[in-house]
């Protein structure tokens, strides 16, 4: 037990002296006033309360020995037992390994046995064998010269059926080679007349497109008030979002011409037109490659400068 199991009874035993010298002091200086006082009661029962505490700390201490000797005892108990696995364990692994090293020895005596009799074996499939080859030799001899006379019989055959493949390939090579001549000249007319076809379209492409941009124009020149700020010279670049039917799906400005009324002005009046109907009449692809989605260019000439 260290110092400090005995310091809380040392410091109980000095408080308990205290107390007594205190009431002692205190009953012998009061004693010429009052004959009749008594001891105070709370001096008995406090060294009651000291005792009790000094021995219920004994009885802890010795339980707390106790609790530590039994743990001891179950400590070595856990111990012995596992000396006592560990040795059955190691038994058994040499008991395995003895099992296991005769097993081995059988096995090897087995595969000697096996070994030699597999040579053995061997030994006369090798005989019959070289045997079978010799025949096969024999065979394959004669085999072979009457394969050589078929052979050179083939070869004539076969150069006498070549030649014939090749004058007839030479034949075939030579039809080829017009059939191609004649293919790429009409390939070449082909091209020129579809060239041709091409540009006319383009033309008649071109012509459609001015028209209808010049329609478009006209419509929205016909819608168009011009606000007071108006002057010569106000560009305004419009795009305009268009539908097959010609309906305007949007309108917003492109490029601005400094004026907001002006640039407004525009605006206005391509939804004041709202549908632009001879575009029902525009061939489809035309339509998608130059109408659906069209940037207008406005510099009106007749406005005050």
């Amino acid at each position: 037990m260290n110092f400090r199991s005995y310091l809380f009874p040392a410091l109980l035993a000095l408080l308990l002296h205290s107390v007594i010298l205190s009431a002692l002091f205190y009953s012998w200086l009061g004693y010429a006033e009052d004959k009749k006082q008594l001891t105070p009661r709370h001096v008995k029962a406090q060294i009651v309360d000291l005792k009790s505490q000094l021995q219920a700390q004994q009885r802890e201490q010795q339980a707390e020995a106790k609790k530590k000797a039994d743990a001891r005892q179950r400590a070595d108990a856990r111990k012995q037992e596992a000396l006592k696995k560990e040795q059955r364990k190691q038994e058994a692994i040499k008991q395995q390994r003895l099992k296991q090293a005769a097993e081995e020895k059988q096995q090897q005596a087995r595969e000697k046995a096996a070994a030699l009799k597999q040579a053995e074996a061997k030994k006369k499939a090798e005989a019959v064998k070289q045997k079978a080859a010799r025949e096969k030799a024999e065979a394959l001899r004669k085999k072979q010269a009457a394969e050589a006379a078929k052979q050179q019989a083939e070869a004539r055959r076969q150069a006498d059926a070549k030649q014939a493949a090749e004058r007839q390939q030479a034949e075939e090579q030579r039809k080829q080679r017009e059939r191609q001549a004649q293919q790429q000249r009409d390939a070449a007319l082909a091209a020129a007349l579809a060239a041709e076809e091409q540009e006319m379209q383009a033309l008649q492409d071109q012509q459609a497109t001015a028209g209808y941009l010049e329609y478009i124009a006209a419509e929205i020149e016909n819608n168009w008030r011009r606000p007071p700020s108006a002057r010569n010279g106000m560009t305004v670049v419009l795009s305009l979002h268009l539908l097959p039917t010609g309906e305007v799906d949007n309108v917003y400005v492109v490029n601005g011409s400094g004026d907001e009324h002006f640039d407004a002005s525009a605006i206005r009046a391509v939804k004041r037109v709202d549908r632009f109907s001879e575009l029902q009449k525009m061939d489809p692809i035309l339509f998608d490659r130059n109408f659906r989605k069209l940037t207008l260019e406005y510099n009106p000439s007749d406005l005050r400068r």
